[in-house]
């Protein structure tokens, strides 16, 4: 998957993501959607930077990878919002207030992400 693929399937995931979450849609879809989007930028960096990334303890990986070469963000606790979100579809384990906390964390780092990837300086 090329760059552009990742990036379109982050505004894609994200855009019906929103939809989900603001229009009384399906909240495990919703939080599954999010991390979709999350987990295309962490690949696509990974891929820019040829860091491993394979399956969930390779999200982690980029995540400590993100915090060295951005320092600026808060990338573990972030992607572990993501992952918590991507539980949330299979458990719906998440309360309003937990679900709300981990979509505004996983969001975040998403953009983040987006803002990096599109100028490509990892």
């Amino acid at each position: 998957m090329t760059l552009e693929d990742h990036l379109a399937n982050i505004r894609d995931f994200t855009g019906r993501s929103e939809n989900e979450f603001n229009n009384g849609g399906n909240m495990l879809v919703a939080a599954e959607l999010l991390w979709g989007a999350l987990a295309h930028g962490l690949i696509a960096a990974a891929d820019l930077q040829g860091w491993r990334c394979e399956g969930h303890m390779g999200y982690g990986q980029v995540a400590i990878e993100l915090e060295q070469a951005h320092p600026t963000g808060r990338w573990r606790s972030d992607v572990a919002a993501g992952e918590q979100l991507h539980t949330h579809f299979y458990q719906g384990h998440l309360g309003p207030g937990d679900l709300q906390s981990r979509r505004v964390a996983a969001a975040a780092a998403t953009d983040r992400l987006v803002r990096i990837l599109e100028g490509s300086k990892l």
